[in-house]
Formats: structure tokens, C-alpha cells, sequence
């Protein structure tokens, strides 16, 4: 009786030993991950900066060359406001967190951090899955080739550039938030 107590026991402390280790490295993983989607996201909020202020430049008059260079195009070009580059240079992901999900190892993590992780993916897939399709929605809509209400166009181009800026600010913060939450 004794032998089989004992043989539960090593049983059971290796089974615990082996869930810290698989613990730690999905806290490690999305540690990194999270820290390569905040780099990621860090360029992506300055080139989107950059593009707001062009927008509001181009629409405040304070770049005519740029407002004539759209003004001689039947369609609107995207690349005056993107000064030709891509709207986004690198994908975020979430490999880690959904690993760590569909293994089951989040079930070791405590409320608050599970909560948080969850949060800080839940607001990039919004960026990305919502914002940034919003405006590519609007960039091939019809709506956004007439270029008799430029106006309005360059309204919209800033209503969501700002919207997108200010989501990437909330998600650096997030990010930070969570790997100090990760490093408790």
C-alpha cells in the first residue's frame, strides 16, 4: 500500500513539475510575442501619425502641391496620403495566446492576468480586423473616388487614421500593461 502512495506521489509531483514548465514558457512566449507586436505597433502609430497630419495638411491648405496632385487624378490616389508606402509594414499575431489557449496551460494563469492577455487581443484583433478594414472599405467604396466632394474624402481619411492612432496608443499601453502583469 505504502509503494502505491508513493508511486501516486512522484506521479503526481512530476505531472505538477512538468504543467510550471509548460507554464513558464507560455509565459515566456507571449511575453516575447507581446513585445514584438508593441515594436510592430510602435511603427505602424508613427507611420499613422504621419499620415493623419498629412491629411490634415492636405486639408487645412497647408500642402497645395499635395492637394493639386490629388485634385489631377480622376480616383482618389492613396499614395499622396501614404507619401507611396504600405498602410502597414508587419503582421500582428497571437500564435502564443492561442496556443497557450488550445492547450490549456491559461488554465494555471490567475483571473487578473488571463483578463488581461485577453483584453490586450481583443483590442488588436479590433485594430486589425475592424479598423484597418474600415479604412480599406472606404478606400474602395465608391464614395471614396468621387472626387468632386474631396472634402469630405479627406474628412474621412482623418476621422479614421485618428481613430486608428489613437487604438495603436491604447495598445502600446496595453501591451506594457500586460508584461508587467506576465512578470508578476
Amino acid at each position: 500500500m505504502f509503494s502505491l502512495l508513493l508511486a501516486l506521489m512522484i506521479d503526481k509531483y512530476v505531472e505538477d513539475y512538468q504543467t510550471a514548465q509548460d507554464k513558464d514558457i507560455a509565459i515566456e512566449s507571449i511575453k516575447a510575442e507581446l513585445a514584438r507586436n508593441s515594436e510592430i505597433i510602435e511603427t505602424w502609430r508613427e507611420k499613422h501619425q504621419a499620415i493623419n497630419k498629412r491629411i490634415q495638411a492636405i486639408g487645412n491648405g497647408k500642402e497645395p502641391k499635395l492637394m493639386a496632385e490629388l485634385i489631377k487624378q480622376d480616383h482618389f490616389d492613396f499614395g499622396v496620403l501614404t507619401n507611396e508606402q504600405n498602410l502597414v509594414n508587419a503582421i500582428l499575431t497571437d500564435t502564443a495566446w492561442e496556443t497557450s489557449k488550445a492547450t490549456g496551460i491559461i488554465s494555471e494563469f490567475d483571473f487578473e492576468t488571463t483578463q488581461k492577455i485577453t483584453y490586450v487581443y481583443s483590442v488588436q484583433k479590433i485594430l486589425t480586423e475592424t479598423t484597418l478594414v474600415k479604412i480599406l472599405d472606404f478606400y474602395f467604396s465608391m464614395e471614396a473616388h468621387e472626387m468632386q466632394n474631396l472634402d469630405q474624402i479627406l474628412l474621412q481619411y482623418q476621422l479614421r487614421f485618428g481613430e486608428l492612432v489613437g487604438q495603436e496608443y491604447l495598445l502600446i499601453y496595453l501591451y506594457k500593461e500586460a508584461i508587467e502583469q506576465l512578470d508578476k
